[in-house]
């Protein structure tokens, strides 16, 4: 969402503005569709703190992840322009625009959004599929991309730890 909204560790209840949209913003709400089993959060920060980004993990139930995904896909290829609203009274406006995500996990899914309110302004996520759990990778417009190396490594860590 954009850079001069809220970021993950913001989260409270988010709705968005077209239900068919609320795969997108169940990412940033305390109560998504899916509930996940656990969830870990990272910072990621460049060299000197700036710029960096941050990655949630998350796990699920049975078919939970895989279905969410399949959610999300159907909600950035249909919603353009993303609205998003929370009980703490933010209100997000944007256009989302998937991205190219190089096969990372056993289904990855990337995309971006600009802010209405300030076109320089914006983020990145790419979400990464391994079995029943995601990671969710966030940067700013201002920050450097992800590596997909480093994401490819924690798919590997994530199919190893489940063995």
């Amino acid at each position: 969402m954009p850079q001069n909204g809220p970021l993950l560790e913001d989260v409270d209840v988010v709705t968005a503005a077209d239900p068919a949209c609320q795969p997108v913003a169940d990412l940033r709400s305390v109560t998504p569709k899916h509930e996940a089993t656990g969830t870990a959060w990272a910072s990621l920060g460049a060299g000197d703190g700036a710029g960096g980004g941050s990655v949630v993990l998350t796990s699920y139930p049975e078919g939970g992840a895989k279905a969410w995904m399949s959610e999300l896909r159907a909600a950035v290829s249909t919603c353009k322009d993303f609205v998003a609203s929370s009980e703490r009274g933010w209100k997000d406006r944007g256009t989302l625009k998937v991205s190219p995500t190089d096969g990372i996990g056993d289904e990855s899914l990337a995309f971006s959004t600009v802010s209405a309110e300030d076109p320089g302004k914006g983020q990145a996520m790419t979400i990464v599929r391994t079995d029943g759990s995601l990671a969710v990778y966030l940067t700013s417009s201002e920050g450097e991309p992800i590596p997909a190396a480093l994401m490819k490594t924690q798919h590997e860590r994530l199919r190893e730890a489940r063995k």
